[in-house]
Parts: structure tokens; C-alpha cells; sequence
């Protein structure tokens, strides 16, 4: 999460994306369904298909299966056992919210922590 970078009046949350060529950093609304993001020091290119890395380590993010549309799609693990699952083609809406234990999902929605993203 960036708190200085804010996305649906909300931190955001920050990736480093390589995009045609370019580092730079992607940041996305934390609220569920929004489509809102933001781009520093790399383009917005319709269409292109990004490499999603921590902006901490530098570490890609794994690429859990193949979106409809053909890009890989990354996780993020949740801290409550949860992962997000978005698509790495730019303007591609194809995302997904998975947990492996309804627990986990139960206690996501009844925490105060808006993210819950690691």
C-alpha cells in the first residue's frame, strides 16, 4: 500500500510495471471493482501486456492461470488467506477475489483494514 499516492481517496496499492520496454510504477484503487489507476514514469498503452513486480524487492509477481483475453493473470495474497487475481493486459477487466477457506473470507469482510493486502 502507498499511503502518498492515493486512488478513490484511498491509498493505493503500488506495483513496479514494466510496460513497452519502460520501469515505472502502477497504482491501483484498493476498492474492490473499481478500475481506477494510476501511472508513474511508464505510459498507459491500451492494450499492452505489463510485468508486475513488488516496488519493494523487486520480485515478480506469480502468474496464477491465463485470463480469457490470453495475458497472465498475477496474484496478490491477502493477510487474511485470500489472493487477488488481476489481468496484466492493459484495460482488461478480468480480476477475481479467490479464498481457499470461507473462514478467511468471512473474517476479510468483518475487519476494520479496508485492504487486507500484504
Amino acid at each position: 500500500m502507498d499511503p502518498d499516492v492515493s486512488t478513490d481517496d484511498l491509498p493505493s496499492i503500488a506495483l513496479e510495471a514494466k510496460i513497452g520496454g519502460h520501469v515505472g510504477r502502477l497504482y491501483l484503487s484498493q476498492v474492490y471493482g473499481s478500475y481506477n489507476k494510476r501511472f508513474s514514469e511508464v505510459e498507459d498503452i491500451d492494450d499492452s501486456i505489463a510485468e508486475f513486480s513488488c516496488p519493494h524487492c523487486h520480485r515478480p509477481f506469480p502468474v496464477h492461470q491465463i485470463c480469457d483475453c490470453g495475458a497472465p493473470m498475477i496474484g496478490l495474497n491477502l493477510q487474511t488467506g485470500g489472493v487477488i487475481k488481476i489481468c496484466t493486459r492493459n484495460g482488461c477487466k478480468n480480476h477475481s477475489l479467490e479464498f481457499t477457506d470461507a473462514n478467511d473470507a468471512y473474517r476479510l469482510f468483518q475487519s476494520q483494514d479496508r485492504s487486507g493486502l500484504v
